[in-house]
């Protein structure tokens, strides 16, 4: 049977939208807003239980970005300026590179925050990518650039061994900039030794998520990659572009429009299911469905009905 499960975070509801406003003009206590994110966290982990996704995630509620929390999760991190989330209407804190950068795990509960889920859950953790995080920082303490991917590589696998201790079973690393920085031999190398460190000895389900662009003039690299699961954006690319790749991997098909708030059907999804198990040749038993990326751009609403459809296809295609 098909998987089922998020790729990223998920947006607030009106309520802790308003609390979290009115605590930056001090109108309320950190107390009503620490309430406000725990109650919108315990609906989210209902949301995906009733749907029946196999991993369930926090949403990243209290994240204001992919890199925020790791200022204070790793050492060697400041906080720069806003920049532009890729080609979207968000931003990002750039984070400035001023010392090496090693893991120190302040405030590590406070950022993965899945102990209200059900015991029986399994857990996926969000976390940045090793390369991506590098390149979208501010460098000012590294030399080589191979060498500050490395010490994110290896804070980032002190992350998920911590976060495997805690019940984690499943940890995804986002790459989007690979679509986009022209990624030359070199670079791709860096990547695969630096995931290589992130899973070392892990002995979890991991994951490397694409998005935002089209990965496929390299995918047979990326197949290479010692990693169980890699994630495509099938709303950046066509799934025509697996042709004539040995998919070994289990495919993470990035079918429900994170950045667009028109429905999904669920059977033009059993459409593009059956196209890559029978055109393109890849084994049903390695496919699972989620949205492309973040579901964060979209109205509360609207992504929890994302969600349930994500369920509803499951129906169609058994």
């Amino acid at each position: 049977m098909v998987r089922l499960h998020l790729s990223g975070s998920f947006p607030r509801s009106e309520q802790l939208i308003e609390a979290t406003r009115a605590a930056t003009r001090g109108k309320v206590s950190p107390s009503v807003v620490e309430e406000a994110f725990r109650l919108d966290l315990m609906k989210l982990v209902q949301l995906q239980t009733e749907a029946g996704l196999d991993f369930v995630v926090d949403g990243q509620l209290n994240w204001q970005d992919l890199f925020r929390p790791f200022c204070e999760l790793f050492a060697g991190i400041q906080l720069g300026s806003l920049v532009r989330w890729f080609d979207n209407n968000t931003f990002y804190r750039k984070p400035v590179v001023v010392d090496r950068v090693r893991f120190v795990g302040t405030a590590l509960e406070r950022y993965f925050r899945l102990g209200v889920s059900p015991t029986a859950s399994a857990k996926k953790a969000i976390l940045p990518g090793p390369y991506t995080f590098a390149a979208m920082s501010e460098n000012t303490a590294y030399q080589s650039m191979a060498d500050l991917v490395d010490d994110i590589a290896h804070a980032l696998r002190e992350t998920v061994m911590r976060l495997r201790g805690s019940g984690y079973c499943y940890f995804q690393f986002n790459e989007p900039y690979i679509c986009f920085g022209n990624m030359m031999t070199d670079e791709l190398d860096m990547l695969k030794h630096a995931l290589g460190t992130c899973t070392k000895g892990l002995g979890e389900k991991s994951a490397l998520q694409i998005y935002f662009g089209d990965p496929s003039s390299y995918l047979d690299v990326l197949l290479d990659y010692p990693i169980d699961c890699i994630g495509l954006d099938f709303y950046a690319m066509s799934a025509d572009s697996l042709s004539g790749h040995d998919f070994t991997r289990e495919l993470a098909c990035g079918c429900i429009d994170g950045r667009n708030s028109l429905l999904e059907s669920p059977t033009d999804l059993k459409r593009l299911l059956a196209k890559i198990e029978i055109e393109e040749g890849i084994d049903p038993e390695n496919i699972s469905l989620c949205p492309n990326c973040d579901l964060e751009f979209l109205p509360h609403g609207i992504a929890e009905k994302k969600v349930r459809i994500l369920a509803e296809a499951r129906e169609v295609l058994s």
